[in-house]
This record gives structure tokens, C-alpha cells and sequence, in this order.
């Protein structure tokens, strides 16, 4: 007894000290009780333009390869978390018009005016702060692209790797520069019966910027 007795106020102590160092070090709500949380998640967009080239490839045995190009050109949204525990997130919404498309590098004359496409793209964000002027985000997700051509409403679906640069131009003005690439599954679409493909791939490029007065940049190029 005296041995359990001995171990409970050891334990008692413990807890009570840590808890007079919580209260001592942190400021606790008035109704809760709880530490006030300093740092309270929030949501930043981002906009700008975007490109996108997308390639579809049917394999061919007795010949060179069927490789169908569309290149795009467009405009995105997107919002990032911050502060959000685990793990912040972003999810990016891109328009986009094909000003062309290619069979075989041979350009092909477009049948519609009326094309367009949609493209997803969400995943967890990794942010470093290894430099204060340059930093550096990675997020990989999932994809998904709708596309309207000539020929078929293409529907892809896969995942995808994002890497981009933020370059702190002021305090509240952010220049985002995005690489994006995705390998999907291009044969959700009507595509799928008359013409499957064996690889689908995209890459995309971002120009944009954010602004914003709670995501603050503590060092910029202009001060």
C-alpha cells in the first residue's frame, strides 16, 4: 500500500507541475480554460494564368507510336491552409481553352470554336523554410481533368505532383511560381470504346500571385 500510496503522489506532482507550467507559460481562455491558440488556422487564395499540355499515347506494334497533343492555355484558383494541424492542404481549380492539338507533332485544324477544359488538382502541401527569399512548397494528390474536343469529352483521373516557388515581394504581396505533372488514367471518357490510350500524362505551368494580410511576409524584397 505505502509503494502505490508513493507512486500516486509521484504521479499527482508530476501532473501538477505540469500543469502550473502550462498556466504559467501559455494564456488560458477565460470561458474554456484552455491556452488560447496564438496561431489560428486560416485560407489564402491564389490566382493567375496557367499552361497545360496534355499527351495521350495508344501503343502501336507495327509502327511509330499514335501520340495526340493538346496545348492549353488558361487561368487558375486555388487556396492553401495555413496553420491547419497535421498538415496543411491546397486545392487548385484551373480553366483552360486548347489553342491547339497535334497528332504525331502535325498540327490539327480544330472542327469547334466551343472547347474547353477543367482540371482538379488536391493534396496535403509540404512548406520549407530554408530561405527567407525563396521558398520552396511540394504537394502530391490527387488529379482530375474534364476536356472538351473535337473528338471526345475526355475524362482523367489520377495523381499528381506539384512543386512551386513562392517569392515574397512585399509584405502582403506573394509571386507563386507552379510546376504541376500528373499521370492519369485517360479512358473515363467516351474515348474509352472507340479509343483507349495506354499513357496519359499533363504537365502544367503557374504565374501567379496572392495577397494577402494574415500570411505575412517577415522578409521581402521590398520593403
Amino acid at each position: 500500500m505505502k509503494k502505490i500510496f508513493l507512486c500516486s503522489t509521484l504521479i499527482f506532482l508530476t501532473i501538477f507541475a505540469h500543469t502550473q507550467e502550462v498556466s504559467d507559460t501559455d494564456e488560458l481562455h477565460p470561458v474554456t480554460g484552455f491556452p488560447i491558440i496564438k496561431e489560428a488556422p486560416f485560407i489564402v487564395f491564389n490566382e493567375g494564368i496557367t499552361i497545360s499540355n496534355v499527351t495521350r499515347i495508344q501503343k502501336q506494334n507495327d509502327r511509330s507510336n499514335f501520340v495526340f497533343d493538346d496545348f492549353m492555355i488558361g487561368a487558375y484558383l486555388s487556396f492553401t491552409t495555413f496553420n491547419m494541424k497535421p498538415i496543411d492542404s491546397t486545392v487548385r481549380i484551373a480553366i483552360f481553352y486548347p489553342l491547339n492539338s497535334a497528332f504525331n507533332s502535325v498540327l490539327q485544324e480544330p472542327k469547334q470554336v466551343l472547347r474547353y477544359a477543367f482540371d482538379l488538382f488536391a493534396g496535403p502541401i509540404f512548406k520549407t523554410d530554408m530561405w527567407n527569399y525563396v521558398r520552396i512548397n511540394f504537394a502530391p494528390g490527387l488529379h482530375f481533368l474534364y476536356q472538351m474536343s473535337d473528338r471526345f469529352n475526355y475524362f482523367n483521373l489520377g495523381a499528381g505532383i506539384q512543386l512551386g516557388l513562392e517569392l515574397p515581394l512585399s509584405k502582403h504581396w506573394t509571386i507563386l511560381i507552379n510546376g504541376f505533372a500528373s499521370l492519369d488514367n485517360g479512358n473515363f471518357g467516351s474515348n474509352n470504346n472507340i479509343e483507349p490510350y495506354d499513357i496519359t500524362y499533363e504537365f502544367q505551368l503557374d504565374l501567379g500571385f496572392r495577397y494577402s494580410k494574415k500570411a505575412i511576409n517577415k522578409f521581402s524584397y521590398i520593403f
